[in-house]
């Protein structure tokens, strides 16, 4: 196993111990207050992170990128809110993700948005929610 000193930039080193007792802490906070998590994968863009979150499987999430959205449908998840407003040009990515059974939820921010949305053909992909 490679020591601090073998490694070559960038890389990342995560105390499991401390990340594990950090998630025990926030759930526990969030069960006493009663809300849901839906863990931001932004920064750490890992399966292996969101599981050590979601224990009994994939859970919800938010991404900030189709990527990370194809990136974690791949592994399974299929709750995943797109928290950026959506570039009409990526709405076929979003559909190819719908059409996987990934509930997909993007945000529009502007009325362009909306009238592009709105030109795409009807599916029982594209939903609205309230």
């Amino acid at each position: 196993m490679p020591t601090l000193s073998d490694t070559d930039t960038p890389f990342a080193v995560v105390d499991r111990a401390r990340m594990d007792r950090n998630i025990d802490r926030l759930r526990t906070r969030l069960d006493t207050v009663g809300v849901p998590l839906r863990l931001h994968v932004k920064t750490t863009k890992s399966l292996d992170v969101a599981g050590r979150v979601h224990r009994v499987g994939p859970g919800p999430i938010t991404v900030s990128t189709l990527a990370e959205a194809e990136y974690f449908a791949d592994g399974g998840y299929t709750d995943i809110l797109y928290a950026v407003g959506i570039d009409p040009g990526k709405l076929p990515r979003v559909l190819a993700l719908r059409r996987r059974g990934v509930d997909l939820v993007v945000l529009l921010d502007s009325v362009a948005q909306a009238e592009a949305v709105g030109r795409r053909r009807p599916t029982p992909a594209i939903r609205s929610r309230r």
